[in-house]
């Protein structure tokens, strides 16, 4: 096994990381490549996670956070109260629950469905 040459192919890059990244990143060195994969781990983890005062501040004037808030580590779960829009004198309805991340310097709120109560 010494004394031979073997090598090992580059590693393909997924297809959703564009071109001009792709190229940037293979033309980097160990010590920088791996300070890149650290800071894209702790950027990807800050944009899953949002903090209370972010998402309250986020909220319309109508809208309430009813209980939990929980950082889930593909986003923050939110129960929230929210009004219908129409004058029915029972608003707000709910609890719904979100996922809530960043996109940007905007939060995005994906509604998961009415929050189950035991």
């Amino acid at each position: 096994m010494f004394g031979k040459n073997v090598t090992r192919d580059q590693p393909d890059p997924p297809d959703s990381i564009p071109k001009y990244i792709r190229e940037g990143v293979e033309r980097q060195d160990v010590q920088t490549l791996q300070a890149i994969a650290t800071w894209a781990t702790q950027l990807a983890e800050w944009q899953e996670s949002v903090d209370v005062d972010e998402i309250e501040s986020d909220l319309d004037d109508e809208e309430k956070i009813d209980d939990v808030v929980e950082d889930t580590g593909g986003g923050t779960l939110v129960e929230k109260m929210v009004p219908c829009g129409k004058d029915c004198g029972g608003c707000p309805h709910g609890p719904y629950t979100y996922r809530v991340t960043r996109s940007g310097d905007s939060l995005d709120w994906e509604y998961l469905g009415k929050t189950e109560t035991n």
